[in-house]
């Protein structure tokens, strides 16, 4: 014979499953259905009866006696009756509702839903679970009852929901009966702010990204409209697996190019799993379980884009170890090959280093973009647009310090606010230097050279109309040999390519390649091309003697590789290389032919010295200066330098000066009667 109180649950559950559970039915189940478990007259009955004497007045809506104490059997009868309506249900519980139809929940996942969420947010619920917790022996099984499935399968049934398996809650430890339903971070940091239900999706895909930068600002990316379009195809057809992958040094606007390409392509942007606006961090789990409720909710219906910051996050407890790597991964490559495979929402991966990213993960990639720091015209560019979002005016030294150091590009919005906050009008220079220095772990590159007037230098060729060639045509497999006596303006001339080309110039010496250890010289010199390959920069080699020197004077089959290392990356590489030096006629004879363009650099001839001297001093230079036969542009800028201490009476004066820098070098080019 089945027991009354199997029937009278069942009764209530047949009554009220087709209405939207509100608190009083959600406490009559709970305690009809525990009733099951509870021997009459026990300690446990009596702490339950006085439990519904207590909250009678809102339980029962006065029909309880207040002369008599009912017994046990009356209690269950009250707990069956006809329910009054809730003045207001709480809000929680709407909430919950609203959250079963975003994440298209069956009915029975959604009802498990509201119910574990009354466990938990809910005081009377949570009250009555107290009194009963050592009568519950399985509360999934109970909660399973109360949501509608059959009591064989109600236990099974909820540890196989999507509620689960989603992981907005849990179950406790058994022994805790104070914690009996745990709500997992991503949906905690909802119910604690209980946003608008119009915002509720966005809570819980993640915080819309706004974009800063419009995609003109990556103008120097090559692939950005194809992204867009890529982007734009996977919304328009709702195709499955759409991942991009960007990669690259920290600074270099990875997010912001994120969310550029996103709103190029007319569609919104979430963070998956970031930091809420009470702090609270999110661990790996969290952020991949983020990653599956933005899936569900977004997915094929709103056109969204998903953004998964700090990619490392999904491998799970990476450490940093030398080089591009992270160590001590975690995770299974099966769950992360497969969510790659049948994400519904196109997702963009960011990440500092891809050196943890296997190459399952990478073939699974719709597109990997290694992105580099801005070229100086797009950091200029910048600039000038949170210049005016923050209301600032331009100035030169900021301006300077792009051109110094390229990392500044990656602080210039931080940098222009503190300046802006603190009053000054430097354009944010002060803040943008201290924080290139701490990204360097060292002091600035020291500060290049200013504009040059090509007609000061003495060569066979006129510099300008080649200069102007070679920007003009926009070939980048140039290569310049420099040859002259020290002064000539050969690093200068190395910059000044580097500036009107947009590039920037990697300056790489003899003593920052040569090595004492066999092989170390030939993995820098390789290691040099590369950088400038990934830079998409000029590449000077000063010095250069030293790495190619002629092979028929070396004493080793070591120096000898050195200079073939070199010769092979000077034929294949595609973007401009200049080689610097003193001594010509100790460079190996193989080496001349790899270079374009070969230019000697010589003293300053009578026209030039005249112009050098106007240009320099800013007075016509005196009859006598046609007499210095081997002066060159950098002994005018020494002899300036000193006129900052020793100031000149008259022309006379400062030809002295040069004339005393002349008798000081081995080739004395003083005219015979002079």
């Amino acid at each position: 014979m089945e027991h009354r109180e199997m029937r009278s649950w069942k009764r209530v559950r047949q009554i009220d499953e087709d209405k939207t559970m509100n608190e009083q039915f959600i406490v009559r189940s709970l305690a009809l259905r525990i009733a099951r478990d509870i021997v009459p007259n026990s300690a446990t009955a009596e702490r339950l009866i006085a439990w519904g004497t207590e909250n009678a007045a809102w339980l029962f809506a006065g029909a309880w006696p207040t002369n008599e104490k009912p017994d046990w059997a009356h209690f269950l009868a009250y707990l069956q009756s006809p329910l009054e309506a809730e003045d207001q249900r709480p809000q929680v519980l709407d909430l919950a509702d609203e959250l079963g139809r975003l994440l298209q929940l069956v009915a029975f996942d959604a009802r498990l839903l509201t119910l574990m969420i009354a466990c938990d947010r809910l005081p009377r619920v949570a009250d009555l679970l107290n009194i009963v917790a050592e009568q519950i022996r399985d509360l999934p099984a109970v909660l399973g009852e109360i949501a509608g499935a059959d009591p064989v399968e109600a236990g099974p049934r909820v540890r196989r929901s999507d509620v689960l398996k989603l992981g907005l809650m849990t179950f406790g430890i058994r022994s805790r009966h104070d914690n009996p339903v745990e709500i997992r971070w991503p949906l905690s940091r909802i119910l604690d702010r209980e946003p608008a239900p119009d915002r509720l999706a966005e809570a819980l895909a993640g915080r819309r990204q706004v974009a800063n930068l419009e995609l003109a600002d990556f103008a120097h990316v090559q692939d950005a409209s194809f992204l867009v379009r890529l982007l734009e195809g996977a919304v328009r057809e709702q195709a499955h697996g759409v991942n991009i992958l960007i990669h690259g040094p920290a600074g270099t606007g990875k997010t912001e190019l994120a969310r550029s390409l996103a709103a190029a392509a007319g569609c919104a942007l979430h963070g998956i799993g970031e930091a809420d606006e009470d702090g609270e961090e999110p661990t790996r789990n969290d952020r991949v379980l983020a990653l599956l409720l933005a899936q569900r909710v977004m997915g094929d219906r709103s056109g969204a884009i998903l953004l998964f910051d700090e990619m490392e996050d999904l491998i799970g407890g990476a450490q940093r170890s030398d080089g591009d790597w992270f160590s001590k991964r975690e995770g299974s490559k099966v769950f992360v090959n497969r969510l790659l495979e049948t994400n519904a929402a196109p997702v963009i991966w960011v990440t500092n280093a891809i050196g943890n990213v296997d190459d399952a993960i990478l073939r699974r990639m719709s597109f990997v973009l290694k992105l580099d720091l801005p070229p100086r015209r797009v950091a200029h560019r910048i600039l000038k647009r949170i210049i005016n979002d923050e209301t600032g005016e331009p100035g030169d030294a900021i301006g300077k310090l792009i051109d110094q150091a390229p990392e500044t590009a990656s602080v210039l919005r931080v940098a222009t606010r503190a300046a802006r906050l603190a009053g000054e009008a430097d354009c944010g220079a002060r803040a943008a230097t201290s924080l290139v220095r701490a990204l360097r772990g060292g002091e600035l590159p020291l500060e290049g050279f200013g504009a040059l007037d090509l007609q000061l230098y003495e060569t066979d060729r006129p510099l300008d109309a080649l200069f102007g060639s070679i920007r003009d045509l926009g070939m980048a497999d140039v290569s310049l040999l420099l040859t002259g006596p020290p002064g000539t303006g050969k690093t200068a001339l190395a910059h000044h390519l580097a500036r009107i080309l947009d590039r920037p110039l990697l300056v790489r010496r003899a003593s920052d390649l040569l090595s004492k250890w066999v092989g170390e010289t030939e993995q820098n010199i390789a290691g040099a091309f590369e950088d400038a390959r990934r830079q998409e920069g000029v590449l000077l080699f000063d010095e250069a003697d030293s790495l190619l020197f002629d092979r028929t004077n070396s004493r080793t089959s070591w120096e000898v590789g050195q200079v073939n290392e070199m010769l092979t990356w000077l034929d294949r590489h595609p973007f401009p290389v200049i080689a610097a030096t003193n001594y010509r006629h100790r460079l190996d004879p193989a080496s001349l032919r790899r270079f374009v363009f070969k230019l000697d650099l010589a003293p300053l001839g009578p026209e030039r010295l005249v112009r050098a001297f106007e240009e320099f001093f800013g007075m016509t230079a005196p009859k006598e200066l046609e007499g210095l036969r081997n002066l060159t542009p950098g002994d005018f800028a020494v002899v300036a330098r000193q006129l900052r201490y020793l100031p000149p009476q008259n022309a006379l004066a400062i030809l002295e000066y040069l004339r005393q820098e002349s008798l000081l070098k081995p080739d004395v080019g003083v005219k015979i009667g002079f």
